[in-house]
């Protein structure tokens, strides 16, 4: 195939993909239509509550950051062609490891606090991301599987620790820990919630870059993404790599579970995430698991949930209708995907 070709097919499977992006908004429609909505003011209701004012960026960038964090999560295990559906239980993990620091070393110094939680919760986040990532190499079992399984175990290990040991005696009964005093909260803009995890998350896009196009790492990992056979023929460990990359992807989803716990909630609580690690799931799917592309793709996200805390005002409908919107965007990205390969290879058993 000819690299003008090449080009061609390339704008020809984005500019589909895109097609088939744009038929969610018309099937959201029909949906608002079938209850006696009117799409037309619902979408600008979102829109102007999540992008038309600086209250509504900074609330949407707020909302983007853990959407982001979990994004890479998956996308970076991706690279050896895994898939981390873990994000939620890492998160969970990532608030865990950095709570019990905070409860159990009170005594350090201020001003080596922040430096201590990030690096504890990023520990409990990996070592939570390395259990899939040994078994997968070990013994070949599924990290579909195990990932999602440990989602909901780090889940009932929050709610166990705030109804039981770390419950706070003067929550009046809540479960809840303890308060993050306040040398232990990461570091916020102004007065707002956009906290250091952005920055954290948009360094870890720039390495992941660096990473992949400058070094042997890289090159094997796209060896491995491309033919696994292949790599092990140029002795390429891969079983190496891919603990390592379950482990990388657990360490920056801990992070988002740090800011829920540090800066959101200021404490550990039940119901700390919302289900950002599955809608990073779909913000990565959507990118096509490119670092960078994740970026406007969770903060197109992230808007739209900053927007539709208006809805229950404006329509009467719950904040959830932009989660039946996200799935529909993703059934349509997935079935115009499935339309496209087999769409090519019908043209290519014609050549």
């Amino acid at each position: 195939m000819q690299p003008s070709e090449r080009i061609n097919r390339w704008n020809r499977q984005r500019i589909f993909a895109l097609a088939s992006l744009l038929a969610a908004p018309l099937l959201m429609a029909i949906l608002l239509l079938s209850v006696g909505k009117n799409p037309v003011s619902i979408f600008w209701a979102v829109i102007v509550g999540g992008f038309g004012s600086s209250l509504g960026l900074t609330e949407a960038i707020t909302r983007m950051t853990p959407i982001f964090l979990c994004a890479l999560a998956v996308a970076i295990p991706a690279k050896a062609g895994l898939y981390n559906i873990g994000g939620e239980g890492q998160l969970h993990c990532g608030a865990i490891a950095a709570t019990a620091f905070v409860l159990y070393v009170p005594w350090l110094p201020h001003f080596m606090m922040i430096p201590c939680i990030i690096l504890v919760a990023m520990v409990g986040g990996a070592l939570w991301g390395m259990i899939p990532g040994f078994l997968r190499a070990r013994f070949q079992v599924n990290e579909i599987l195990v990932t999602l399984m440990l989602n909901y175990v780090a889940i009932f290990v929050v709610d166990h620790l705030v109804h039981g040991p770390w419950r706070d005696p003067n929550a009046f009964g809540w479960p809840y820990s303890a308060a993050f005093p306040e040398w232990a909260v990461l570091p916020t803009w102004g007065k707002s919630n956009i906290h250091l995890g952005i920055l954290l998350g948009l360094g870890a896009v720039g390495l992941v870059y660096f990473t992949l196009r400058t070094t042997t790492w890289g090159f094997s990992l796209r060896l491995i993404e491309a033919n696994p056979r292949t790599a092990g023929y140029v002795k390429v460990n891969a079983a190496k790599y891919i603990v390592i990359l379950m482990a990388v992807g657990g360490g920056i989803a801990a992070i988002a579970g740090l800011g829920e716990v540090s800066v959101i909630q200021n404490r550990l609580r039940p119901g700390i995430s919302p289900g950002y690690g599955y809608t990073g799931f779909l913000v990565a799917w959507l990118a096509r698991n490119n670092p960078i592309v994740i970026i406007p793709v969770a903060f197109l996200v992230g808007g739209l949930y900053s927007g539709a805390d208006v809805l229950q005002l404006t329509a009467g409908l719950p904040a959830s209708t932009v989660d039946i919107f996200l799935g529909l965007a993703f059934l349509t990205f997935l079935a115009g995907e499935s339309i496209w390969r087999s769409k090519a290879t019908v043209i290519e058993e014609a050549k």
